[in-house]
């Protein structure tokens, strides 16, 4: 019987004496179906050009590799990744970079060539990676990202509910976004505090949103769900909206975003 993803990872620490690290957030993943979910959702065929942000032990980065033209796995944890070296030495078709995602600039990594990335994202620092990927100035074809669910469902949140507020109008604005499955702590060695999913993210090549004033629009939605119980003639009472076509006194989360566009081009 082949050992099991847990079985590899326990095996793989143990032997270079290596534990994981909860001030980088580190949670290895070890749920062979998961993992399928990863790879099938990233839609790889033999032409794409991936990069991986955390190559961990290099258990994920060998599936992509097998699948991809090209692997650039992005780690911060130097010893994780002189680990995932020796782990994928079998591979050539992989390039490893030794730094902080956040510090690292994709236009000098992908030089112009169409790009997808697959990520298991701290949970610590999810949002300015999210951040970084959108206002790239290029653009990956798509994102697959292990995120907090708590996270995922605000990502893919729609008017109306709960979890819909800033964030999720700010992911939606530069992307389509799909939550396309919830992980259990127990997929992940040590097991983190939270439940985990897999979201989808396709940025937009060019805007589908049609906004005068970027910086205007985010302003008015920020203002709106700092207050969301209250009426949009409150929360927005330092804008002028006197004569605009909307109903004031609807609640924030019940606006979408076309209409929060309306509003920031009115103004």
């Amino acid at each position: 019987m082949s050992p099991t993803l847990a079985q590899i990872t326990k095996e793989l620490l143990k032997s270079y004496n290596r534990f994981p690290r909860k001030k980088l957030g580190q949670h290895f993943l070890v749920d062979p179906q998961v993992l399928q979910r990863i790879i099938n959702a990233a839609e790889l065929t033999n032409d794409d050009l991936v990069i991986e942000i955390g190559s961990g032990l290099g258990i994920v980065t060998s599936e992509i590799a097998e699948k991809a033209n090209h692997v650039i796995a992005v780690e911060i944890d130097k010893e994780l990744l002189r680990i995932s070296k020796d782990v994928l030495n079998k591979f050539q078709n992989i390039s490893f970079v030794g730094q902080d995602i956040l510090k690292t600039h994709l236009h000098e990594l992908v030089l112009g060539r169409k790009f997808k990335i697959i990520g298991n994202l701290p949970y610590y620092i999810t949002a300015p990676i999210i951040e970084k990927i959108f206002e790239s100035e290029d653009k990956a074809e798509i994102a697959v990202l292990m995120v907090q669910k708590e996270v995922a469902e605000r990502m893919a949140a729609s008017p109306g509910s709960k979890k819909y507020g800033s964030f999720s109008i700010f992911c939606q604005f530069y992307a389509s976004i799909s939550l396309i499955s919830l992980v259990s702590k127990s997929s992940f060695l040590p097991w983190p505090e939270v439940g985990s999913a897999i979201v989808v993210l396709k940025p937009y090549k060019t805007p589908k949103y049609q906004v005068k004033d970027e910086k205007l629009f985010f302003d008015i939605v920020h203002a709106a769900f700092q207050q969301r119980r209250k009426q949009i003639r409150n929360s927005l009472a330092k804008f002028n909206l006197e004569g605009i076509d909307i109903d004031l006194s609807r609640r924030p989360e019940t606006l979408g975003i076309d209409e929060f566009v309306g509003i920031a081009n009115f103004l």
